[in-house]
């Protein structure tokens, strides 16, 4: 009884190296990678896309809404310039409107959405 003891092997095992080759595992997680990022990318031009359609499409509405700003401020200086004739009902507008927070301003033109800002003045020390 002094034979050390060696555990009997399992049926069907057969003289295989103990260690096992990492490349299947690196190559299948490089793959299913690979598939990741070209989905993500197909999906990101598509969004981009979309972005650009939507931002083109929205070029028609912005005009009319500055075609439509012009007008109503050509219409408020036409009131202001009637209300300094002496006209009562307009006086009468431009006096509500002042109420209500919005001021007219008849000497200048009005601001379009691509007009440049006014140049900054220094601060005095």
């Amino acid at each position: 009884m002094s034979e050390p003891f060696e555990p009997a092997r399992p049926s069907g095992a057969s003289d295989l190296p103990s260690t096992m080759s990492a490349f299947f595992p690196i190559l299948v997680l490089g793959l299913v990678l690979l598939g990741w990022f070209g989905f993500q990318s197909f999906e990101l031009r598509a969004e981009r896309d979309a972005m650009r359609s939507a931002i083109g499409n929205q070029d028609k509405p912005v005009a009319d809404s500055k075609k439509l700003r012009e007008s109503l401020d050509a219409i408020a200086r036409g009131t202001a310039q009637l209300a300094d004739g002496g006209n009562p009902n307009a006086r009468l507008l431009v006096d509500e409107l002042k109420r209500r927070g919005i001021t007219i301003s008849p000497n200048q033109p009005a601001a379009g959405l691509d007009a440049p800002a006014p140049p900054a003045t220094p601060a005095a020390n």
